[in-house]
C-alpha cells in the first residue's frame, strides 16, 4: 500500500493488491474542505494513474446543496479528461447519509446514464463497495 500526502481531514492510499485508490474522510468537513479534498483525491488518482476510487465518507456530514451540485455537474464530469479514462467511484456512506442521497434525484439520474464519463455508486458496506469496483475493473479489462 502506498500513501499520498493529504490535509488532516483526508487519508489517501493506493492499494496495489486491489488496484484502487482509497480516500477516507477523517472528520466532518466544510464546503471549502470538501472541494479541496476532491482536488487532492484527483491529484492522487493522477499520480497513481488509477481510475478506480473507493471514497469513504462515513465520518463526514453530507455536503450542502451547492457543493453537491459542484461535484455532480462540474467536478466529476471532468475527471475522465484529467485521468484519460472513465472513472469509477464507489462511495461508502453511513446508512443515514446514503438515505439522504436517495432523496436527491440527480444521484439516480446520473447513475442511470451509461454514456457518462464516470460511474458512481453509493454503499454503506465496504465489502460491497469494493466488490462493485472489482466488477468495474473486470468489465473495463474486457473492453
Amino acid at each position: 500500500m502506498q500513501h499520498f500526502s493529504t490535509p488532516d481531514y483526508l487519508a489517501i492510499s493506493y492499494r496495489d493488491d486491489l488496484r484502487m485508490l482509497v480516500a477516507r474522510w477523517m472528520r466532518p468537513v466544510s464546503a471549502v474542505e470538501t472541494r479541496e479534498g476532491y482536488q487532492v483525491i484527483l491529484a492522487a488518482g493522477q499520480h497513481f494513474r488509477c481510475p478506480f476510487w473507493l471514497l469513504d465518507g462515513r465520518r463526514r456530514l453530507p455536503a450542502d446543496e451547492e457543493t453537491t451540485q459542484w461535484g455532480l455537474y462540474e467536478f466529476f464530469p471532468q475527471l475522465s479528461a484529467k485521468l484519460g479514462s472513465k472513472v469509477y467511484m464507489s462511495q461508502l456512506l453511513s446508512p443515514s447519509y446514503q438515505l439522504l442521497t436517495q432523496g436527491i434525484p440527480a444521484f439516480q439520474q446520473l447513475e442511470s446514464q451509461a454514456s457518462q464519463s464516470y460511474l458512481m455508486r453509493r454503499f454503506n458496506d465496504e465489502a460491497h463497495a469494493v466488490q462493485w469496483l472489482r466488477e468495474c475493473q473486470q468489465k473495463a479489462e474486457t473492453v
